[in-house]
């Protein structure tokens, strides 16, 4: 908890805005906005949780949309920061400082429960005990939206290996916290008990010279690099995520 606090409070956590992969979900499964007031509702969803949710701006992005909404995260910096700001923006949710172990919002079904870059900075055990967590939580034929870190990232293998596809970060503002990759195979695993019926593996390439510090967004110190175009340029590094969306069986 306290590394996180840590990631929150020198301001490292600066991700202000919905995840694109969030939005595409929302509109071609849940409610598509069709005009300045006007949306095309897809599917019934009142009650919404966001499992890991930051400094709450998924939390901020449905409460705009009348949805109501639950959240928590390990951190309580990020808490105090998801809180402000809705306080801020005039709006209302439920929001907790709790592990993802053990959801915190006992007695409450949910429509839909999303996680983005949560269950891939945890093992993939306590990732798959939070996955049946979530599935009580839902009602039925409740959706799942989650995005997770890919094994083909060039960032894999980076830190200290300390089980499969899971590394303790030795630099960068996540020094000291864990980064689990995850293969196809992890993924089917992790999802028994749901029916996938959305999967992207999106991909951002960069050139070298732009180093990991661009590819993986941890700062915007030396991001202004001119290329040589006279030269080949070799797009050799590579951030790869999932998007997925699921259905509880």
């Amino acid at each position: 908890m306290k590394k996180w606090d840590k990631v929150y409070s020198k301001k490292f956590g600066g991700v202000w805005y919905p995840n694109e992969g969030v939005i595409r979900f929302v509109a071609r499964f849940i409610k598509r906005r069709v005009g300045i007031n006007i949306y095309e509702s897809k599917k019934k969803v009142e009650k919404i949780l966001d499992v890991g949710c930051g400094n709450g701006r998924h939390v901020i992005f449905f409460a705009k949309q009348g949805f109501d909404v639950y959240g928590f995260d390990i951190s309580k910096e990020a808490m105090n920061i998801a809180k402000a700001w809705l306080s801020k923006e005039g709006l209302k949710a439920h929001l907790l400082v709790s592990d993802v172990g053990k959801l915190p919002f006992r007695g409450h079904h949910f429509d839909l429960v999303i996680s983005c870059e949560t269950l891939d900075h945890i093992s993939f055990l306590k990732a798959k005990k939070t996955i049946k967590e979530i599935k009580k939580a839902l009602v039925p034929g409740g959706y799942l939206f989650i995005t997770l870190r890919s094994t083909e990232s060039s960032e894999y293998g980076r830190g200290e290996r300390v089980d499969k596809n899971t590394f303790k970060l030795k630099e960068g503002y996540e020094k000291g916290l864990f980064q689990h990759y995850f293969d196809l195979k992890e993924i089917k695993e992790l999802l028994r008990g749901f029916k996938i019926f959305d999967i992207e593996l999106h991909e951002q390439k960069f050139p070298s010279i732009y180093t990991l510090d661009k590819a993986f967004l941890q700062s915007s110190t030396g991001m202004k690099k001119y290329l040589d175009l006279k030269k080949p340029i070799d797009f050799n590094i590579k951030n790869s995520r999932w998007y997925i969306a699921a259905e509880k069986i």
